[in-house]
């Protein structure tokens, strides 16, 4: 089991991540769920194919990042925060030898992004995948995150009210 750490537990939970990317009966097939709350998108650096999710025999690691809009509401800007704190503390010298056939060309990323639902509508996953340099991203966007009070509304800022759009992202490396 992947979540043996407390505070990762807590905050899979609250961004309702819990069994994203575990397969079903040992299916390593395209998700597929009958809760219009969960969506699959794909959006690759490379090429338009949709792809299946990463089998868990070629997962390297996952990581967990949250990221913020605090001032204009965009679920796309968190969204990109959110990923961004996944990776930004890693370095991989050596994919070049792990991942047959192509190296870092070959890399899947499995990005799974929990959104605030009245948010939702504005998230765009063709910039949120320039987060990564690169590899082929496949997203799942499903209800989660937060929407807090900033506590002010800046209309200078782009605010419509003083929500503070929270998304949680948890990214998985593989091929």
């Amino acid at each position: 089991m992947l979540l043996r750490h407390p505070l990762l537990v807590a905050l899979v939970i609250s961004c309702g991540a819990v069994n994203a990317f575990s397969p079903q009966n040992g299916s390593t097939k395209s998700l597929h769920t009958s809760s219009s709350t969960n969506r699959m998108m794909s959006a690759q650096n490379n090429n338009n194919e949709i792809r299946d999710p990463i089998p868990n025999e070629n997962i390297f690691f996952i990581e967990i990042g949250f990221g913020n809009d605090s001032h204009g509401q965009s679920a796309t800007k968190a969204a990109c925060r959110a990923c961004r704190n996944a990776i930004e503390f890693n370095s991989i010298p050596s994919i070049k030898r792990l991942i047959p056939n192509g190296g870092y060309d070959a890399l899947k990323l499995d990005v799974l992004l929990a959104v605030p639902p009245k948010y939702r509508q504005g998230l765009d996953l063709k910039e949120v995948a320039k987060v990564f340099p690169y590899g082929y991203v496949r997203f799942e966007v499903q209800d989660g995150g937060m929407v807090a009070p900033s506590g002010i509304a800046i209309e200078k800022l782009g605010d419509d009210g003083d929500d503070m759009v929270v998304v949680c992202a948890s990214v998985t490396v593989g091929h």
